[in-house]
Parts: structure tokens; C-alpha cells; sequence
């Protein structure tokens, strides 16, 4: 038996905590001259991280009510897919400017940069993609877009902790993005119909468009 879809008041819970994390996520750009040793770590931006892991946690709570309250949306999904990458993009360009600058080439940072904002950007053009197959942006949450999201949020938070940015780490993010990318076009482009819930090539199988 299908869950009631959420009236009133209840059916926009999902969609508050993903505006939440989009309008916060400038308050990162205030937040950064809050900075204490802690330990062995130096010039720790305390209030900045508090800040960024709370935006964080938001992710999973709006798509979390969106299930529970069956309040799913074409507008939640795209508020949800934008300020996650408001959050993130800001998150990161913080990191790379200011709290790693001192360890970071010009050179590296601007590259760290141009590489997750071309993250962001293949995020928002498989909307474009799915839009064009289906005629609905992108909602799909597969597992190889999901590891993407956790890695940036984890490394993001990171890297401001010990106010360095690994290029291994970047590596390995930039690589995930772009698997997910691609495993998401070619579902786009074969998949008979689409599936929000679709895992990812190597954990579900599906229906292909007959030739």
C-alpha cells in the first residue's frame, strides 16, 4: 500500500532543509577568521567547520523526509541538487583560498578548483542529459553518485581540519565524479524508463529501450 503523499505544511519540510543548506552555505564566506589551535592541529576554523558539517548533515535529511513524508518533487530534486553543489563549490574554493593557501601552489589551486567545479558542472549537466531522454531533471541517487557526494563532504571538512588539500584526495574524488558521470549517460541513453531509485551498472539491472 502506497504511503499518503504529505499536505500542508509537511510536504515543504524537505524542501526548507535543502533551501537551509543552499542560503547557509554563503554564510561559510564569514566564518573563516574563526580559527584556535586544537592539539597538534594548528589555526583550526572551529566555527566555519561546525557551520559546514551541519550543512552537511541537511543533504540527508531532505532526502530522508522526502521519503518518509512522501513529499518527493521535480522542484525538491533540483533544490537538492543545487545547494549541494553551493555547498560544496563554496566549501572547497574556502579551502583552497584560505585555509590552504599557505600550503598550495597558485598553480595548484587554481587547478583543485577548475577540477571540482568541473564536478559541479557535470552534476548539473546530467540534469540537462535527463531532461533530454526523459523529460525530467536528473534524480537519480546511485550508489557511485552517492560515494561522490559523501567523499567531497568528508574531504571538504578534511582538508580544512589540517588546512592542506592531498592531491591523491583530489585525484580520487575527480575519478569518482567522472565513473558516476558516465555510468549515469549511459543509463540515460539505453534505460526503457527512468528509475530515481536506479543503483548504478554493477549493482542493478534494468529494462533497455528495444531496438
Amino acid at each position: 500500500m502506497e504511503k499518503p503523499k504529505a499536505v500542508g505544511f509537511k510536504k515543504h519540510l524537505p524542501n526548507i532543509a535543502s533551501i537551509i543548506r543552499l542560503i547557509g552555505s554563503f554564510s561559510l564566506l564569514f566564518l573563516m577568521d574563526f580559527q584556535k589551535d586544537i592539539g597538534l592541529l594548528k589555526a583550526v576554523p572551529y566555527i566555519w567547520l561546525c557551520t559546514y558539517i551541519f550543512l552537511s548533515v541537511t543533504d540527508s535529511v531532505d532526502g530522508t523526509l522526502a521519503r518518509k513524508l512522501n513529499a518527493k518533487s521535480n522542484l525538491g530534486a533540483f533544490l537538492d541538487a543545487l545547494g549541494d553543489t553551493v555547498l560544496l563549490v563554496i566549501g572547497a574554493a574556502t579551502v583552497f583560498t584560505v585555509f590552504a593557501a599557505e600550503n598550495l601552489s597558485d598553480f595548484e589551486g587554481w587547478l583543485y578548483i577548475g577540477l571540482l567545479i568541473l564536478c559541479a558542472v557535470n552534476k548539473l549537466g546530467m540534469n540537462l542529459v535527463s531532461k533530454i531522454f526523459f523529460g525530467v531533471p536528473n534524480m537519480l541517487h546511485s550508489y557511485p553518485q552517492k560515494a561522490f557526494a559523501i567523499g567531497c563532504y568528508i574531504g571538504i571538512g578534511f582538508w580544512a581540519l589540517i588546512r592542506d588539500v592531498p592531491w591523491w584526495s583530489v585525484a580520487f574524488l575527480v575519478s569518482i565524479n567522472l565513473y558516476a558521470t558516465i555510468d549515469e549517460i549511459v543509463y540515460c541513453a539505453r534505460a526503457e524508463k527512468y528509475d530515481v531509485d536506479f543503483k548504478g551498472h554493477f549493482f542493478q539491472k534494468y529494462e533497455t529501450k528495444k531496438k
